[in-house]
Parts: structure tokens; sequence; C-alpha cells
């Protein structure tokens, strides 16, 4: 009855056996078959939405190159025109402040003190230059008497005086003109001194009321990245003139903006079709169309050794509703499509031949000429055809 029982479950083995093996080996000719089909090769970039256009808050010129972020409002914070932003550290500026205003005021007094000083002196040198005329006119007349009505010596006298007043009045002109020559030059200085300190008086209140950026329209806003720490900027950041701090972006511009690996050059070009998946919004795809790609690679970060193409992304239709500046999303590039394909499972394939080959169900080996392929499949150009069976490579 033991041996009965032993041979009665060997048998109940192999013969389960037989039948589990024949499943699979009929699923796997089955799955291993030349069919038609639609051929795809995708490739998937990662990225986030941009504007491609906006109103852009920057570093204001100042009197210093740098300067220090004191407060700035929250990524995506809705604003209002005219609402504070972004306040820069002004304690730069403040703290002269008071300086340049006593050096303006300084300058005021002195030329208001020169210019009095001036006008004394040139209406003296005007009233010798009048006397000095006077006595010129007078020694004229006395020298135009005919000496034969005046003593030789009363006529050499007088011929003497009018001499004297001639250059005594030529000298005192030429005085008075020095003079209105050297107070000018004097003044132009004490104006420029002047208008120095005014000026550097004036871009120190402008820097102050310019340190408060804020929003030139209604809207969000966007904080923008450090330029090399990869990172937004934040409070107690050093920045320089002419750095874009925020932005206010025009949402109807918006677009994806992604990174093409640089081993992946020339796998998309563009005008190829695309589908965004938005990572806030997993269940939701959105069509675009790859618009341009950047024609040198760039590293991510000056830290990173990575080098990627910058990838722009059209987006056929935009929900307002979701779609923000910042968020993360995920591009699928429809590289190829090739519809009504022949198609043969990556399985079957054996490469380790001089050309891909395949081994028919048969036992018999064929060598094929393929097309493109994905992580799955790939397009037969010749060799095979359709429904043929196909082994494990």
């Amino acid at each position: 009855m033991t041996l009965f029982r032993t041979c009665a479950s060997v048998a109940l083995a192999l013969f389960a056996a037989s039948c589990f093996s024949g499943y699979r080996t009929e699923a796997d000719a089955k799955a291993l078959r030349v069919h038609r089909g639609t051929f795809a090769s995708d490739v998937v970039l990662t990225g986030e939405l941009r504007a491609a256009r906006g109103e852009e808050l920057a570093v204001p010129r100042l009197p210093q190159w740098q300067t220090t972020i004191k407060w700035i409002a929250p990524e995506g914070a809705e604003m209002k025109q005219g609402d504070r932003v972004i306040e820069l550290d002004n304690s730069t500026f403040s703290a002269n402040l008071d300086a340049k205003r006593q050096a303006v005021e300084q300058a005021q007094q002195q030329l208001q003190q020169k210019d009095a000083e001036w006008a004394a002196d040139t209406l003296e040198k005007q009233l010798d230059v009048e006397r000095k005329r006077s006595e010129y006119d007078k020694a004229k007349i006395d020298a135009a008497m005919p000496k034969e009505i005046i003593s030789a010596r009363d006529y050499n006298d007088r011929q003497i005086k009018f001499k004297r007043a001639e250059v005594e009045r030529a000298k005192a002109i030429d005085v008075l003109k020095s003079q209105t020559m050297s107070v000018k030059s004097d003044r132009d200085n004490l104006l420029l001194t002047l208008q120095k300190a005014q000026r550097e008086l004036t871009t120190a209140e402008q820097a102050i009321n310019e340190l408060i950026l804020r929003a030139p329209t209604n809207g969000i806003v966007v904080i923008r990245d450090h330029p090399w720490e990869g990172r937004k900027l934040q409070e107690g950041d050093g920045v320089f003139v002419g750095w874009t701090l925020a932005q206010f972006p025009e949402m109807q511009s918006l677009r994806v903006e992604a990174d093409l690996a640089d081993v992946d050059d020339g796998r998309i070009g563009a005008g190829m079709p695309a589908t965004i998946v938005i990572d806030a919004y997993p269940g939701m795809s959105f069509p675009g169309r790859v618009t341009s790609i950047s024609a040198v690679a760039q590293e991510a970060s000056r830290t990173s050794l990575k080098r990627a193409f910058r990838v722009l992304v059209a987006l056929d239709k935009l929900d307002l509703s979701r779609m923000r500046p910042g968020l993360s999303s995920r591009v699928v590039v429809h590289a190829v499509l090739q519809r009504d394909a022949l198609l043969v499972p990556r399985a079957a394939l054996d490469f380790a031949s001089a050309k891909p080959r395949v081994h028919l169900a048969t036992g018999k080996s064929v060598d094929i000429v393929l097309g493109a392929c994905n992580a799955q499949e790939c397009v037969v150009k010749s060799g095979l055809n359709e429904g043929e069976t196909l082994g494990h490579a």
C-alpha cells in the first residue's frame, strides 16, 4: 500500500509538472511572436513650469555695487500693484546721508560767502575803472589845449598827465577783466563741488527709496534662484547691482523648461509632440510640443559635473487654475511614432553576433535588419514575417 501511494504521488507530480511546463511554453510562444502594431519610443525629461515673459524686479543702481536682502516676500504670494516685494539693506546709505546733506549745506554756504566777497571786490574795481576813465577824460581835454596859448612847460606837463591817465585807465580795465575771469573760474569750481555734493545726496536718497522694490502689477511673485547655490534667494543673501531678484510672470506665456542629458543628444528634436505631467497633479496630462533645444550643454550648477541641454516645451493648452511657475513637471517626448509597424520582442533578439538575429520556434536562426527600438520591442525592416513564432534569445 505504501509503495502504491508513493508511485501514485510521483505520477501525479510528473503529470502536474508536465502540465505547468506545457502552459509556460505556450504562453512564451504566444508572447514571442512577430506582430504588427504601433511603435513608440519616448524620451522622459524633468523640468518645471516657467514664464517666457513677465515684469522683473532687479537690484537698482546704487552708490555701492553690493547690498543685502533685508526682507523678501514668500514664493508664489499674491501681490497687488505697489505692494512691497523685496526690501534691501539701506544701512550703508542712511549712515552717510547726514554727512552728504552737511556737505551740500557747506558747499552752498561757501558759494554764497564767496559770491558776496566777489561782488564787493568787483564793484570796487568797477568804481576804480570809472575814476580812471574820468581822470583820463579830463587829462585828454587838458592835453588838447593848443600849445600856442600856454607855456611849453605847462603843455608838456599836460601831455605827460594824459599819457599817465591813459595807462592808469587801461590798467584798471585789465584788473577788472582779470577779476571777472578769476571770479568766473573760482565760482565754476565751487559750483562743481556743490553739484557733486547734491548729486551724491540725490543718489543716496534715491537709493534708499529704490531699495524697497514694489510690485509693478497685480499677480503672483516668483523668487529667482541664487546664481550659483541652486536655491531660491532668501533674506541675508548678498546681491549685486543688476541682479534679477523676482519676476511677475505673464501667465499666458507659461511653458516647460526641461533638461536633456548630454548623453541623449540627438534623440529628440524641435517639433516633436510631448505629453506633460505636472507632479502636483499626477492624474492629469497636457499635450505640448518641443519648440527649441539649446545648442550647447551646460552644467546645472557650479558644483555639478553633469551637463544638459535646455529644452523648451510649449503647452497646447493652459490650465491657469492649476498651473503655476515653478511647479516641477515630467515631459514625455514622443521621439518616434510609427503605426502599423512589424514588431519583434526584444527578448527574442540575439545581439551576440555581428548582426542581430532571432531563433525561430522551429530551431532555425535567421539574421534580421532592425529599425528603431524601445525597452520592449524593435521595428523589423526585413528577415521576418508577421505571425512567426520565436524562441528566447
